[in-house]
């Protein structure tokens, strides 16, 4: 009887955390996390230097805007630090990414805040997504 408990507390468990997140939890090698996340945050930097200089020049139709590079530049940085023994950042990093595809691509109005809105939500629950893989990559796996 006391089997059939703890099975049934497994596949709860296991229910609770979807496959996403038990994918995204793997845990990588400190050397290669470390790297990843350190190339995620210079790649990061030089884009919101070449934003920032461009837009001080007066040549801001030639970079990203400055405003998206360093807001997403700010959350995928910090999500990258902090979850830098996983991957689970990959989520953010695509929503940033199609975020500032997006802010330089001209749509209708309607369209451009209809797809920032949904660019900026999978960001976003790509740092929930990261912040539970974390903590499920800390738990031991038994």
């Amino acid at each position: 009887m006391t089997t059939t408990a703890s099975a049934s507390t497994t596949t709860d468990v296991d229910d609770e955390h979807g496959s996403l997140i038990r994918s995204l939890s793997a845990v990588l090698p400190k050397a290669v996390g470390n790297l990843l996340a350190t190339l995620v945050v210079l790649v990061t930097l030089v884009l919101g230097v070449w934003s920032l200089v461009a837009t001080w020049t007066g040549n801001a139709d030639d970079a990203l805007p400055l405003f998206q590079v360093v807001i997403a530049g700010t959350v995928v940085s910090l999500n990258a630090l902090y979850a830098r023994r996983t991957f689970s950042y990959v989520i953010t990093l695509i929503g940033a990414i199609l975020w500032l595809w997006v802010s330089v691509t001209p749509f209708v109005p309607f369209f451009q805040v209809l797809l920032q809105a949904v660019t900026v939500t999978i960001m976003l629950a790509g740092v929930v997504f990261s912040l539970s893989a974390v903590q499920l990559s800390k738990k031991p796996r038994f």
